[in-house]
Order: structure tokens, then sequence, then C-alpha cells
């Protein structure tokens, strides 16, 4: 008889590293877009044997882990949210060697870049050395950033051909919530065809601003993805035309916007749904409103010509979108007024819609949750046994459902706190140490200068923590965190 209920077993355990085994083994299919790159640029047998034994690596702790383990029982939603946990640490370690072996970095370096491209943060330790990387490695972060827009799980599943429960379940896992067809495998199919058709009107914009076609496929894949991270470390400082800035907006805000409103609008040909979408209407409306707030700052900066306008209106929508692109320096964001920094901290909180490719805790529960304190506040006026419908877009809440979005953004901030209070405790200051934090969680990667090769260990380690709960959106990693520890062995 047992002793007591226990919620992870051996077999859950099992369950688990099948399923991990499965998805890491699919996995190693994207090393090949980078070979294909290395062996289109002549780059050396060196580059090109990097990637093939990450590709190697990958299949084989995939294979040995599905072959190994031949669990019974079916996956269930806490062994997606453990899978997806792990599953992103795994294939993080399987990324970073290209950055090893090929740039010379450290395995922790090479991990912090692995991890910031694949959640989509766009932070970086290569600032300088990207001059000196080869054009594959290059184009390996900006797919990284890609593949991990929409999800390294959803692109598994894409090959993977699972079952509908398990496939379901992971996706979920993984943060991906929406369902624009039916059944899973027609919403994965469809997603991939909006967000292809995406990159490549993103990469026709770039390339009729005056980018050469290397330089526009890897900044539109970047923009789309919400990454934002520069191929030189000049990057767009300076450097590009407003149509540039304008173009990369515009990318930016389409990543931002809900794949559920792509489909509707591309795909079904219902155009007002733009206008309708509340989370949309919000986006820009929130962006805009933060625009015109730092606008005289901006004037001061540079003096009252167009280019205030334009550093005004980029740097908002790049931070709500946390597309984290910048046309200044990290140094010259650090010098910003506070009042700036504060503004661009509070978009980036926020981040974009649900079921895009942006950060933050999203704009559908910043409706709710400012909503919630509405209806708080007129419950306390109303008579008591006053009934009034609480609605989001039309559909009622559950008051359960509230308190999950309210307790979801107090553990967002809970968790922001302490990355700011590690990066203080470096000598940072608060405001340069909060703006990376939530740069990080938020996946944005605008940075401060916090984020850089030298940083101590502590403060990496920090950050690649903030950018991984950000990506997976709490709720996995701590049920992750709970199943582990509800582990013991069972006794009869």
């Amino acid at each position: 008889m047992p002793s007591m209920l226990i919620r992870l077993g051996k077999e859950d355990v099992r369950v688990v590293l099948r399923d991990l085994g499965t998805i890491m083994e699919w996995s190693s299919v994207t090393f090949l877009a980078p070979l294909v790159a290395s062996l289109f640029y002549m780059e050396g047998f060196r580059t090109i044997a990097a990637y093939i034994l990450a590709a190697g690596i990958a299949f084989a702790v995939g294979f040995t882990l599905r072959n190994a383990f031949a669990p019974k029982q079916e996956t269930d939603l806490k062994h997606a949210f453990l899978t997806a946990a792990a599953f992103w640490l795994l294939y993080c370690a399987v990324s970073a060697l290209p950055f090893v072996l090929v740039q010379g970095m450290s395995f922790v370096d090479g991990y912090f870049e692995a991890m910031s491209a694949l959640t989509t943060t766009g932070l970086t330790l290569m600032k300088f050395s990207i001059d000196f990387a080869p054009n594959s490695l290059v184009f390996w972060r900006s797919f990284l950033s890609w593949v991990g827009g929409v999800g390294i799980v959803v692109l598994a599943l894409t090959g993977v051909l699972t079952t509908y429960s398990r496939a379901s379940k992971l996706s979920y896992a993984e943060g991906r919530e929406e369902r624009i067809k039916p059944n899973i495998k027609n919403t994965i199919k469809e997603i991939w065809n909006i967000y292809i058709g995406l990159t490549l009107v993103g990469i026709v914009l770039l390339y009729l601003s005056d980018m050469d076609l290397f330089t526009a496929i890897n900044y539109s894949m970047s923009a789309i993805s919400t990454t934002g991270m520069d191929i030189t470390s000049q990057g767009l400082v300076g450097t590009y035309s407003p149509w540039v800035s304008l173009s990369l907006i515009v990318i930016m805000v389409l990543g931002a916007t809900s794949f559920g409103v792509h489909y509707l609008v591309f795909k079904k040909r219902q155009f007002k749904t733009l206008l309708l979408d509340a989370e949309f209407k919000t986006l820009i409306l929130l962006g805009l409103m933060a625009a015109f707030m730092i606008l005289p700052k901006m004037f001061l900066l540079f003096g009252g010509s167009l280019a205030s306008i334009e550093q005004a209106f980029f740097h908002t929508f790049s931070a709500i979108s946390c597309g984290g692109f910048s046309l200044v320096t990290a140094n010259d964001v650090a010098a910003w007024d506070d009042f700036v920094k504060l503004v661009l901290i509070a978009v980036m909180f926020v981040g974009g819609s649900a079921g895009s490719t942006a950060g933050g805790i999203k704009i559908s529960r910043f409706i709710i949750f400012v909503k919630s304190i509405y209806w708080r506040i007129k419950e306390a006026v109303l008579p008591e046994k006053s009934f009034f419908a609480k609605k989001f877009e039309g559909k009622n809440l559950e008051l359960k459902q509230i308190k999950e979005i309210n307790q979801f953004i107090l553990l967002w901030i809970l968790l922001l706190g302490i990355g700011t209070l590690v990066l203080t405790l470096y000598g940072n200051s608060m405001a340069d140490s909060l703006f990376e934090v939530v740069s990080a969680q938020s996946n944005a990667g605008i940075s401060t200068g916090i984020t850089n090769a030298a940083m101590p260990f502590g403060v990496k380690i920090m950050l690649i923590i903030n950018m991984w709960i950000g990506r997976l959106e709490i709720i996995p990693i701590l049920s992750a965190i709970g199943f582990m520890l509800s582990l013991r062995p069972s006794r009869r």
C-alpha cells in the first residue's frame, strides 16, 4: 500500500527524458542552417566541423534519451513543463558550441550568447568581436533568434508528428497557447507560413532601404523575432537612413502582434481585425504615448531636428515590441535622463501581444491588471450584492483567472527585484541595473552597457536566468522546480 501520494515518480522522469530526447533529436536539424552558410562562404574545415559536431551531439543525446526510456505513461502537463524548462537549458548548451569552437569564447560566454539569441533578448557579449566572426556564425545568431521567436519546441514538433495530446501540452508549456486552427499540427503549420512570409516582407523592406542582401536577411530575422541583435560592432549607430529605422519599426511591430491577428488579416482577409484587436491598439497607443513623453528629452539631446523624433519613436517602439535595436551606443543609453530610462523600462515591462514573438508580461495581462483595479474600485462603491460582468475582448473572466494574472505580475516583479539586487551588488547603479534586468527578463535587449564580455561571472549567470525565466514566463519553471523537489522513490 502506498505511503503517500507522490507527485513525481520514476515513471514521470522517464516520460520527461523520453520527450526531451525526442525534441532534442529533431532540434539537431537546426545546425544545418549555419552549416550550409559556412559551406557557401567556404569558411574552412574548422568552422564547418563545429556545426557538424554540434549537430552530432544534439542528435546523439536526443537519440540516446529517446531510446533508453520507454515509459508506459502518456505525457501530462507536469511532464511538459519540466521538459520545456530542461530542453531550453540543454539545447542552449549545445547551441553554444559554435561560439566556443569557432569564436574562441568561454563556455559561459557562449551559453550567454546562445540563450540571449534563442530567448530573442538580444543582449550580447560579442559587441566588438562580432566584426571578426565568420558570416556563418553571424547568421547562426540571427537564425537562433529567428527560431526562438516561434519557439524551438514548436519547431521540433513540426517534425515530430506526435500525438495531439503531447504536442499540445509541450507547446503550451513553452508559452504557445494560441490556436489558429482546431488542431495543433495545422496551427504550427499556419504559424510557420505566416512567420516565413513576414520575414520575407522584412527582407524586401530592408533591401529596398539600401541594405545588402546578407545584412537585410539577418536584420529581418532579428527584427521579426523581436531580438535586436546587430551584425557589426557599429550596428545601426549613425549608419542608416530613416527609411531603415521606419522599416525596422514596422517589422518589430509585426513581430509583436499576435499570430492569430496575422492569420485573420493575411489568410482570412479580415483587415478590420487590426483596428478591433485590443492588444494591437494598446501596443500602438503605448508606443506613441511613450514617444511623446520622451520627445522633449530627445530634443535636448539631439536638437530640434528630425533626428530627435526618429530617436524617440524608434526607441519606444523598439522597447515595447521588445525588438531591442538601438540607434545609439550603450554608453549613450546609460547617459540618458532617468526619466527616459523609466519610460522605456515601463514599456519593456509591458511588452507585446500574447501569441507573438515579443516578451514582457504581455499586453493582455496588462489590460486585465488595469481593469482589475477599476473593477475593485467599482465593487467598493457599489452596493454589496451588486453584480457586473468582468470582460476582456467580449469574453467573461473568472475571478480565478484575474487572480492568476495578478499573481503572475507580482512574481515577475519579484524576480526583477532579485536580478536588480544582484546587479547592484556588483557596483552598478540602481537605474542601470533595473533597466538591464527588465531588458533581459522582458527579452528586449536594449542595454545600458552593463552587458559586456568583461562583466562578472555572477552578473552573466543572473542575466541568463532572467532571460530564461522571461522566455518561458515563470510558471513552467516554477512548476518544474516544484516537480523536481517532489521527486522521491516510491514505497509500497
